[in-house]
């Protein structure tokens, strides 16, 4: 009893919490690919169906039988309802049979068809303590003053249901805590009734639920327990034999029982935590449990089985956007067709039947309230029922092991099996749209579709049939999807390929690390270039996945002649330093160019090879490789705000050569771009990337720049100073290179010289600029350009306003 207790109490819980769980421990949830399709006719309300709490409904042939206890108050009547023609809603006027006095919840009524199609109505009167028993032979012609008694006193009895096989019938109800039940073999239900015995000695939680199989060889009732659990019980000619269907975490309500043409049991129900769930009997006699859905239940989880095995579920179910019908069906391949309709009014207690006759028909009824009180609301959905469908498709063309498929070819093939019952005469077969209109071939159970769009990865391969008996296809399409990787298409790998300079900060991660205030040393060199070069025989080599359908997989760095540099693996994006190939294998790496390829491969086993290059340019031990700075053919004036700590380098001239690093000299089929200006070919003195400045603070003082010459000066060298590398991209006449006086200055005013400033307005007077030219690799000039700037009192520094945000 605790544990019932707790997961009542956890039931509670959820109730106010949203649970994200999905699955509960022991039930398997059901896909929904390959649903089929469902069309909702309609829906109605029953006529005189005021105050039905319960309605129950079945379905029998091309007829759908209702009963509910309507009325008003607690004078209510037993009433049937039929409504003969399948696709239609309108049911005729009721039948009232008799009183059903007393409280609707439990003064309600039932209604079942023997299978030999004798319809039997049972009602509950609580006010003379009687539960009372009609019988039509086919529910067109009723007596009600033919009544019988199934049993009169001996307490408060509530939810009576009735089964009946053909020679059998049983009356099952809840009371006192217990599921209790007569049965009799005398088919008019006018005597021979036994004794009130026990279904279970369980605590009774609910309805029961009752159902005879389409032979009449088998009889069930289903139940829920005080303690939040599923049971069946099976009739075994003197009682009924317990077998537990689920026991989980959850607290479990409301089942309903049916039969399938097998004679195998089916149970659904709901779990008070928002779940549906569903079983079927298996060869040993226990329920493997399957969750349908995710959404609350109001009321019964009903279930039905069509003639030809496919289960039925009606509900009123709510997936946090309101009360709604929810009818779904299975298909003939396992899968589940789903249907979600708006009642357009609260509705609980929904209850199901299924009819076969042109089409599968599913019926439901709810409880409706609306501005004219409660009434029944009947809904009709309707979905094919003997169907010609594709039962299984392969992809007879996918690489082995691969799951989804994955086809490389230029076209996808495989084969068909129809459903059971069905011989085709055509077939229809589409790659992604499912076009009614498409050309059909005869039926061969084999297919070949051209891929017309190699560059789209998940693709499905479409199946109508239409079956040799009849004129029309199957309105219902099949359907697998597959991956499509093809080696013929335009890009066969989807990957980004880069080779980039592996001292640029801000694209990657140096190979040295940054230095606080931020700033490079001038032992280290510049921690920016040109992405095309490098002075250090390392390259940065970025691959990253945009969008292949089966991932990247492996690349290979390939000289000239396609021989083997390095190789590597790759899980999503690669990024990593790697040696630069020489020039030719088995030599050693120069300066200058070196060319070589970049092999990517995903996991279908294409393949894309592009051409690459980098330019190897180291210092050199004597400088060589560093460029040349004429310092007698450049000038560089500053700007003249004063009140600013953001400053312009204005070049007038500037005369840089450099043994490698030309401006605006591209190679974009190896996928190098240099758009610098003006290009070495208009001006072969322009031959650098940028310029690398260092700042130095000389206090406020009239005679600052004697007091603090030039470095190397005082124990101070250019170690002492943070270098701003600053690409350059136009050094024309006027051009202006942009920076930060704080960044990384040295202020040499200070005890212990010490770099950068903050925010700090004190810090006017004059300051010292030191300018080196930088090639692409990152190699500075040994000749320095040296100048001043000054800053007034009243500057402004540089702000940041970030917005304020309310939490």
């Amino acid at each position: 009893m605790r544990d019932a207790m707790n997961r009542m109490l956890f039931a509670l819980t959820i109730l106010v919490l949203t649970v994200s769980a999905w699955g509960a421990p022991g039930a398997q949830r059901v896909a929904w690919a390959q649903a089929p399709a469902i069309d909702f006719i309609g829906q109605t309300t029953v006529p005189e169906s005021g105050n039905v709490k319960s309605p129950q409904i079945r379905g029998r042939g091309d007829a759908v039988h209702l009963a509910g206890s309507a009325g008003s108050g607690d004078n209510n009547f037993t009433r049937y309802w039929r409504k003969p023609a399948d696709g239609t809603l309108a049911f005729t006027a009721p039948v009232t049979l008799g009183p059903a006095q007393g409280q609707p919840n439990y003064a309600s009524s039932d209604v079942t068809i023997a299978p030999n199609g004798r319809v039997y109505v049972v009602g509950n009167n609580t006010g003379d303590q009687t539960i009372y028993l009609w019988s039509s032979s086919n529910g067109t012609e009723w007596n009600p003053s033919d009544r019988k008694v199934v049993l009169r006193g001996g307490g408060f009895r509530v939810y009576p249901h009735v089964a009946a096989s053909n020679s059998r019938l049983w009356v099952v109800w809840n009371q006192d805590g217990r599921y209790r039940y007569r049965t009799t073999t005398d088919m008019t239900g006018g005597g021979g009734w036994s004794a009130t015995n026990l279904v279970s000695g369980r605590e009774s939680f609910g309805h029961p639920a009752v159902a005879v199989s389409p032979d009449g060889s088998r009889m069930a009732v289903a139940y829920a327990v005080s303690d939040g659990d599923i049971y069946v019980g099976v009739w075994n000619g003197s009682g009924f034999t317990e077998r537990r269907v689920l026991d989980n975490q959850f607290y479990l309500a409301d089942p309903t029982i049916a039969f399938g043409p097998d004679n195998r049991i089916w149970v659904a129900w709901r779990a008070v935590e928002d779940r549906i769930y569903f079983a079927r009997e298996n060869d040993s006699g226990d329920f493997p449990v399957s969750q349908l859905d995710r959404a609350g239940a109001y009321g019964t989880v009903s279930i039905n089985v069509d003639p030809q095995g496919h289960a039925h579920v009606f509900w009123v179910g709510n997936r946090g956007d309101g009360w709604k019908i929810y009818y779904a069906r299975q298909g003939s391949d396992g899968s589940w067709g789903f249907r979600v309709v708006d009642p357009g009014a609260f509705v609980v207690a929904g209850m199901g039947a299924v009819t076969v006759t042109d089409f599968a028909y599913g019926h439901g009824v709810t409880e409706h309230f609306s501005g004219s009180g409660l009434a029944t609301r009947y809904y009709l959905f309707r979905s094919l029922g003997d169907n010609c469908l594709a039962q299984s498709i392969t992809i007879g063309n996918a690489l082995p092991g691969t799951n989804p498929p994955v086809v490389r070819d230029p076209t996808v093939s495989g084969t068909i099996t129809p459903s059971t019952g069905c011989t085709p005469a055509e077939q229809r077969v589409t790659l992604n749209a499912q076009d009614p209109n498409a050309p059909a071939a005869p039926w061969s159970g084999a297919y070949n579709v051209p891929i017309t769009n190699l560059e789209q990865c998940t693709q499905t391969v479409n199946v109508q049939l239409r079956a040799n008996n009849r004129s029309q296809f199957d309105p219902q399409w099949r359907s697998v999807t597959f991956i499509a990787d093809p080696q013929a298409a335009g890009t066969p790998v989807d990957a980004a390929v880069d080779v980039m300079n592996p001292k640029m900060f801000g694209v990657i991660a140096s190979t040295f690390s940054p230095v606080a205030p931020a700033g490079d040393l001038f032992s280290e060199g510049a921690s920016a270039g040109d992405p095309g070069y490098t002075r250090i025989n390392q390259m940065h080599l970025r691959i990253a996945d945009i969008g292949d359908c089966t991932g990247l997989k492996e690349y290979k760095v390939l000289f000239e002649n396609d021989t083997m540099h390095q190789s590597g693996v790759i899980t999503g994006t690669f990024a990593g330093n790697l040696s630069v190939p020489p020039q030719a294998p088995s030599t050693t790496l120069n300066p200058g160019e070196t060319l070589f390829k970049v092999q990517v491969f995903d996991r279908a086993g294409n393949s894309f090879t592009l051409p690459r290059r980098m330019v190897y340019d180291p210092p050199g031990a004597g400088g060589e490789g560093r460029p040349v700075m004429n310092l007698s053919g450049t000038n560089l004036t500053t700007d003249t705000n004063t009140l600013s700590i953001m400053r312009d380098l204005i070049i007038n001239t500037i005369v840089v050569t450099d043994n490698l690093y030309r401006r605006g000299e591209s190679s974009p089929t190896r996928g190098y771009v240099n758009v610098q200006t003006p290009p070495n070919t208009s001006d072969p003195t322009k031959q650098f990337w940028g310029l690398w400045i260092a700042v130095e603070y000389l206090g406020k003082g009239a005679n600052a720049e004697t007091a603090y010459p030039p470095l190397p000066s005082g124990g101070l060298t250019f170690d002492n100073l943070r270098w701003q590398p600053i690409e350059v991209r136009n050094a024309a006449a006027g051009a202006r290179v942009r920076f930060n006086l704080f960044d990384g200055v040295l202020d040499r005013t200070a005890s212990s010289p010490t770099n950068g400033f903050g925010p700090d307005l004190t810090k006017d007077g004059t300051y010292r600029v030191y300018v080196k030219a930088l090639d692409g690799a990152g190699n500075a000039s040994a000749e320095t350009y040296v100048t001043t700037m000054h800053l007034d009192p009243g500057y402004e520094v540089v702000t940041i306003r970030l917005p304020i945000i309310a939490r």
